[in-house]
């Protein structure tokens, strides 16, 4: 595998999904005044290197159920095209899982056994998501257990690798975290809606109806919104924290174009956008 296929493969722009938990549990570690920069740097490499683990998985498996061809939008390609043979992609994942679990080994020495059950179920996660005969990426739950590994898991691993800590605030607020990655999962299932219902998949938007997937989208964003709201009142988070308001106009934008035909094969991008920006606009409130 070359090391342009190898960008392929990886996905890059799913990787800023993992970026914003690894951001928001940084910032968590580092308002508790014992945050240590090389373990936070760590932990941010190893999901890095997970969610590429998790892409060529999700590559290998699709292409073997048939679901992905050469008009298939949001995949590398590199298996289909006939660039590199399945079993590449499939080795070259477990290699990534293994350089994962060293680096994550380094952190177990270090902060205890903890990090080392979070990540496994990260790991096993991912390859329930994608790499059985039932997958669930393919039922109404895929959204469920994104928002669980990329919210609370990802968001606490990554406060207590930093600084030796989970908080209470740090759990509260690895919920809308994690709904906010469960959201470009959603926008890519409604990409993909005529080709998973011809494939017999059952995601979200195929449950639901396609206005109905539509109205989860909305729904989630506005309790993502409104769940940091209620923080800031609560006392849990800064009033600085309400900055993520000033993402309105984009989400807005972004959600009325969604249902115009010819924007829809660019769903991903544009929840990823939203998803980007709040997560940003939040670190710099819980910093500020």
């Amino acid at each position: 595998m070359t090391w342009q296929q190898f960008l392929k493969v990886s996905r890059p722009p799913t990787l800023m999904a993992t970026v914003v938990p690894l951001l928001v549990g940084g910032a968590l570690a580092l308002k508790s005044h014992h945050f240590v920069l090389w373990a936070w740097l760590d932990i941010f490499l190893i999901a890095l290197i997970m969610q590429i683990g998790a892409n060529m998985l999700n590559e290998y498996f699709d292409y073997k159920r048939g679901l992905d061809d050469h008009e298939s939008l949001g995949i590398g390609g590199i298996i289909v095209t006939g660039e590199v043979r399945p079993e590449t992609v499939w080795y070259s994942a477990l290699i990534i899982y293994g350089i994962a679990l060293i680096l994550g080994l380094i952190l177990v020495a270090f902060r205890g056994p903890i990090l080392l059950a979070m990540g496994l179920m990260g790991i096993i996660a991912g390859f329930l998501y994608t790499g059985t005969s039932h997958p669930i990426s393919s039922t109404p739950f895929g959204e469920v257990l994104v928002t669980i590994i990329m919210g609370p898991i990802e968001v606490l691993s990554t406060q207590y690798a930093a600084a030796d800590i989970m908080t209470r605030q740090g759990v509260l607020l690895s919920i809308p975290v994690g709904i906010s990655v469960a959201t470009i999962l959603l926008a890519n299932n409604l990409r993909d809606y005529a080709k998973d219902r011809n494939h017999g998949r059952r995601t979200l938007p195929i449950v639901l109806g396609q206005q109905g997937g539509y109205f989860a989208l909305n729904i989630m964003i506005a309790i993502i919104l409104g769940w940091i709201t209620v923080m800031v009142f609560f006392g849990s988070l800064p009033i600085s924290a309400l900055l993520v308001w000033l993402a309105l106009p984009i989400v807005v934008k972004s959600l009325t174009a969604l249902h115009k035909p010819e924007v829809l094969p660019k769903a991903v991008p544009l929840i990823g956008r939203i998803h980007v920006l709040i997560g940003i606009l939040l670190t710099i409130g819980i910093l500020w």
